[in-house]
């Protein structure tokens, strides 16, 4: 479906990992980031996106101008009573154990910390969007309004679908800015001084959109 003159939005496809784990890094390395360099980091966003295909525990889509990806954003929903989802095998986590050595395991652990800490379990009638990046050579030009567009769009045909909802940093007013023009509000704002220590940011605004 396409609602950008130049964006097409789109399931993630096998292959398209490790483009998607450097708009991940582009966008959230300053909340990651700590005592991890920068192949660390891409190959640890790498690694998580490939389990979450494989345990169907979200919708990664992606944004394209031709063969490019432009954007990415991660929808959740709450797991239907009696869906049996894909379970987790050791070959599976191989990827993950060689990540783990290869980074050692203080700096993964800290990392999954971060992560953990920035999870949401969506409850039902919610379309949780877990993340929503843009390639940082395409910022300002439309991109990050036609993903959150199609996000909308795609909870109104959605069956079951009652709202949409995001987290947004504090320190983040110009995203925040963007939901707002977008017809988010802010529902709660959490603080937490753990928060702070991770992440040098105690505010997260939890925001949601109903149609």
């Amino acid at each position: 479906m396409i609602i950008h003159p130049v964006v097409q939005m789109e399931r993630m496809k096998e292959g398209q990992q490790a483009s998607v784990s450097q708009l991940l890094f582009q966008g959230f390395c300053s909340k990651f980031g700590a005592n991890l360099n920068n192949a660390q980091m891409m190959m640890l966003f790498e690694t998580c996106l490939s389990l979450d295909e494989q345990r169907g525990r979200s919708e990664r889509i992606v944004a394209m101008k031709g063969d490019a990806i432009l954007g990415s954003l991660c929808l959740q929903f709450k797991a239907r009573s009696g869906e049996l989802r894909s379970s987790t095998t050791l070959t599976d986590l191989l990827p993950l154990w060689k990540g783990i050595q290869d980074v050692g395991w203080r700096k993964a652990l800290g990392f999954a910390l971060r992560l953990a800490c920035l999870s949401h379990r969506p409850v039902r009638g919610e379309m949780y969007i877990a993340d929503i990046t843009v390639h940082e050579g395409f910022r300002g030009t439309g991109v990050g309004r036609a993903m959150l567009e199609w996000a909308l769009r795609e909870a109104v045909a959605r069956p079951g679908v009652r709202y949409v909802s995001l987290h947004v940093s504090g320190s983040n007013l110009g995203a925040k800015r963007l939901y707002e023009r977008m017809g988010f509000r802010t529902l709660e704002v959490q603080r937490s001084s753990f928060m702070m220590w991770l992440f040098d940011d105690p505010d997260w605004n939890y925001m949601i959109h109903k149609g």
